[in-house]
């Protein structure tokens, strides 16, 4: 997912914020229990106030997280 994840940074730079959490620490654990992630890889797309917009599990194709972002930019 991190390939994903920094091809993302890249194409939005300066129209979102693109923040990887890993699993594998102690505070992406606490994050994911809040946003009630139970499986991974998982993809939330939050809007400017950090209220969650869409959610994404699995490894979705590419072309479903580029329609699901510009959903997002559109609102």
């Amino acid at each position: 997912m991190t390939p994903i994840v920094d091809g993302l940074k890249r194409q939005y730079r300066g129209q979102l914020n693109v923040v990887y959490v890993s699993m594998d620490r102690t505070a992406g654990k606490e994050q994911a229990k809040e946003y009630g992630i139970v499986g991974t890889p998982t993809l939330l797309l939050l809007d400017s106030e950090g209220n969650q917009v869409s959610v994404l599990r699995g490894s979705p194709a590419p072309a479903q997280i580029e329609q699901a972002i510009e959903d997002l930019l559109a609102r």
